[in-house]
């Protein structure tokens, strides 16, 4: 498989690494201001599964897996050979994602940028803090964390971490946003190249700021 296409395999699972873990930690966070609107981006495309809403520029593609998994892999394996095991990876775990979606117009270096959100019920004890004290004990060797801190998105408080891995040269770059909503936690994730993680952090902020769930 080539490196870069595996690297975002372990990118795509990443977050799903702590997926049923509800061990409370405690954890201290600096507030930083991030402020979040509700709004229609002309141009863009309104994703939905399992209740929550995120808008992405026109050029990508996917959506709920429970809906339209066997689009979404067809999709992908109509880019050429290198994306046949992203495709696989996805139709082995759809479940995890209540949405995924990936950017049709692929990077300089060939890696496939995405958005995924994840959810899972942790109960009252689990806090966005925990969920990611969790997360980055369990990360692999290759990731590491660059940033976190809290941020506000609109109505909701969120944390905000990035993470990068490098293997055989290729780096890649993702931002994980984590929502407790009641009992649920919620990671809406957007990952590409370190390269150009700058150039497309515009769109992401954007495009987290449109993030709605169902109360």
């Amino acid at each position: 498989m080539n490196k870069k296409n595996f690297l975002l395999v372990l990118f795509l699972l990443l977050p799903s690494l702590v997926i049923g873990c509800k061990q409370p930690q405690t954890s201290q966070q600096t507030s930083s201001p991030f402020v979040g609107t509700q709004t229609t981006i002309p141009g863009w495309k309104k994703f939905e599964g399992r209740g929550a809403q995120l808008q992405l520029p026109e050029s990508y593609n996917g959506g709920d897996l429970s809906q339209n998994l066997d689009v979404v892999v067809q999709k992908l394996e109509s880019l050429g050979p290198y994306y046949q095991q992203v495709a696989q990876s996805l139709k082995q775990n759809p479940s995890i994602f209540a949405l995924w979606a990936f950017d049709s117009k692929a990077s300089k270096s060939g890696f496939l940028s995405n958005a995924a959100i994840l959810t899972e019920p942790v109960g009252s004890t689990v806090t966005t803090d925990t969920y990611l004290d969790l997360l980055t004990k369990q990360l692999p060797s290759e990731f590491r964390v660059v940033e976190r801190k809290q941020v506000t998105l609109g109505r909701y408080q969120a944390v905000q971490m990035v993470t990068e891995a490098t293997m055989s040269g290729v780096t890649a770059k993702q931002v994980i946003y984590t929502i407790k909503q009641g009992s649920n936690i919620w990671a809406v994730t957007f990952t590409t190249t370190a390269e150009e993680f700058e150039e497309r952090l515009p769109s992401f902020q954007q495009s987290i700021n449109t993030f709605s769930v169902s109360d």
